[in-house]
Parts: structure tokens; sequence; C-alpha cells
């Protein structure tokens, strides 16, 4: 009976701390990116983007600021850091608000290294594919392979 309880509660756990894609599109008329980011554990999480109509790709990670500690869940929303960096050379620093449990929904707005600006929110999956050039996103496996290099 322990042995069911203690297989019970690991697939639990490891069910709930697994993450799935959340899609991501930019806002900024002059810089539409596409994208997703998938949750690794509890405060961090995979991010791959495409710029429309461009061979840009970027890569990188978001990072929850403080895991909650609020039973109620009175506040749900936490705030987050996106670090994103580019197969041409930008890096995009990006200050977000999202929901702490899923990371499922948000906004973040930031700059590159040359001061653009660069607003993106979470959307449908939907929304998504009528934006989306290129529908399989791959987050790299290996570090070494990513642009972002930390």
């Amino acid at each position: 009976m322990k042995n069911l309880f203690f297989t019970i509660t690991l697939l639990f756990i490891m069910i709930s701390v697994c993450g799935c894609n959340k899609y991501i599109v930019s806002t900024t008329p002059e810089n539409i990116y596409y994208g997703a980011f998938n949750r690794r554990d509890m405060i961090h999480a995979d991010v791959k983007v495409y710029k429309l109509n461009s061979n840009q790709e970027c890569d990188g990670l978001v990072v929850l600021n403080a895991p909650s500690r609020s039973i109620t869940l009175k506040n749900d929303r936490v705030d987050a850091v996106m670090k994103l960096a580019c197969n041409d050379g930008t890096l995009l620093d990006l200050d977000w608000e999202l929901r702490k449990g899923s990371f499922s929904s948000g906004s973040g707005v930031g700059i590159d290294q040359f001061n653009n600006k660069y607003e993106f929110k979470t959307v449908s999956k939907d929304v998504y594919k009528k934006i989306a050039e290129k529908n399989k996103i791959t987050f790299p496996n290996d570090k070494n392979k990513s642009y972002l290099k930390y």
C-alpha cells in the first residue's frame, strides 16, 4: 500500500512540474515575433521565438523573480524576467508578469541592446497558428547549442 501511495504521489508531482508550450507573440508592429515557452520547473522556462518574415530566431530563458509563498493565491501574478539571444546577435531583456502556478498567461515589455522596444503577450494556440510560419517549436536540448550563453 505504501508503494502505491508513493507511486501515485510521485506521478502527481511529475505531472504538475512538467510544462507544456505556452504560446507568445510580440505586439510591437515593427518587430513581430512568435514562439513559445516551455516550463522546466517551478521557476524556469525555456523560450524559443522567431521573427515574422525573417530568418531570425531567438532562444532563452524565463525566470520567476520569486516563487509564490501564498497559500490563498489571492495575488496569482508574479514578476519574471525573460532573457533572449538571437542568431543575428540581438539580445532582448524583458520584464514579465505571469500567472504564478502555471506560467499560463501574462505579458512582458523590454528592450534590446539598441534600445528598441518590445512587447509580448501570451496567446492561445489558435491565435499562434494564425501568425506562425513555423508551427513546430523545438527547444535546444544542449545549452551549448543555445544562442543565450549563461
